[in-house]
């Protein structure tokens, strides 16, 4: 079983599946109404060198923490397996098993609305990854094993699954992202990664493009996130995946440029996969870690030639990764403790906000455990998805509404 195979099968918020890489981190959970203020300092670090003399570095810059403002939410569980993307009209897409064993990629056309059974290809099972202004939406089907991923297109909630054109026998492919023109991104590779490009498709019908390399060492790469001006951003690793680096892609020709690391000790940085990382404005989130996952911190990059901004932390849950980013700059994302062992779903309103914890808003007695939450993405609206845990074990998803007027 490959490592990719691995995380996506038996993988949720531990420190082992950190150590492996958290490029397939998928778990779930969250809640609602009350208000909340959390004060936290992040102190300074002096800057380290990096292992790649390739790679960009700065010296180690912390936000400057502002007390969030008094928020409330309406937690609404979705029935659903796993939530990936929201749009800015609040339709969900994610994965639901409709019936023992058989898990499809899934529709929301609302938050109080049942999921849909979106289809998949013959004998494949499936997961809708992002959706669009327009309802084009784009997921993977796969089998049981993984051995087998092919990247989809569903023009409508309501079309059949059509699989994207490109893909080279022998490898398998992902998709991550759709921005309103229709412009798709993901990756190829095969069972050892010794073949992994990042991948650009200019709509639904083209052939795909192979994205520039960031450097022959570093030459695995995936591209997760696309924004309404072409802008692409993802990731660069050697092969083991060691060694790490976000990077930003202008546009589909164009050289990718490695984003800062925040030094320290964070001398690589990452993306999370199933997520929208980039917003409108091209400012752009992620995670810096130290060799060997032993410490991470969720990171802000205001644009790609910026200094990388570690972001705040709350309490003990100060390993955190920023997995979304909103056109208004809220981010979502989430934070482990010292042994990634628990995990709580996070927002911070701004890059320069403290944290909050949003399991704070969980109401008592909840069948959530608040030890294995997670956000993924936040809308224009504040709309928030993400996942978690029951405490039976089972996995769910949920949408956190903003409630106004309150």
């Amino acid at each position: 079983m490959s490592m990719k195979t691995y995380l996506k099968t038996n993988c949720s918020f531990t420190r082992n599946c950190l150590l492996s890489g958290l490029r397939f981190v998928t778990a779930p959970l969250f809640t609602c109404l009350a208000a909340l203020f959390i004060s936290v300092t992040t102190p300074a670090v002096a800057s380290g060198p990096s292992a790649n003399p390739d790679a960009p570095t700065s010296t180690f810059v912390t936000s400057t923490p502002q007390a969030p403002p008094q928020v409330r939410y309406m937690l609404i569980e979705l029935g659903g397996r796993t939530a990936f993307d929201i749009s800015q009209s609040g339709q969900i897409v994610g994965n639901k098993e409709f019936a023992p064993g058989l898990r499809r990629a899934a529709f929301w056309p609302s938050s109080r609305s049942a999921a849909i059974d979106l289809g998949t290809l013959p004998g494949l099972n499936s997961v809708a990854r992002s959706i669009n202004s327009r309802r084009e939406i784009v997921g993977v089907a796969f089998n049981e094993d993984f051995s087998v991923e092919r990247p989809l297109f569903w023009a409508s909630p309501n079309s059949t699954p059509v699989e994207l054109p490109g893909l080279p026998a022998g490898l398998a492919g992902e998709v991550y992202d759709i921005n309103p023109s229709g412009q798709i991104v993901g990756q190829f590779f095969n069972a050892d990664f010794s073949v992994n490009p990042a991948v650009f498709w200019p709509n639904s019908n083209a052939a795909p493009i192979y994205l520039h390399v960031l450097s022959n060492k570093l030459f695995t790469s995936v591209a997760t996130s696309i924004n309404a001006s072409g802008n692409i951003l993802g990731d660069a690793c050697d092969q083991a995946e060691f060694e790490c680096h976000a990077v930003f892609w202008a546009n589909s020709t164009s050289t990718p440029v490695a984003l800062a690391s925040p030094g320290g000790g964070f001398i690589y940085s990452f993306v999370v996969f199933y997520s929208h990382g980039i917003n409108g404005a091209g400012n752009m989130v992620g995670y810096a870690y130290t060799p060997g996952f032993a410490a991470v911190r969720a990171v802000f990059w205001a644009s790609s030639s910026s200094p990388a901004v570690v972001l705040s932390t709350v309490g003990e849950f100060t390993n955190t990764v920023a997995a979304g980013i909103s056109d208004n700059g809220q981010i979502v994302g989430y934070g482990f403790n010292d042994d990634f062992s628990r995990s709580r779903a996070y927002i911070w309103p701004s890059a320069t906000s403290q944290a909050v914890d949003l399991t704070t808003f969980f109401p008592a007695g909840s069948n959530w455990d608040l030890d294995s939450t997670y956000a993924i993405a936040v809308n224009n609206r504040g709309e928030i998805i993400g996942g978690g845990l029951f405490k039976d074990g089972t996995e769910h998803n949920f949408v956190l509404i903003p409630v106004h007027g309150h």
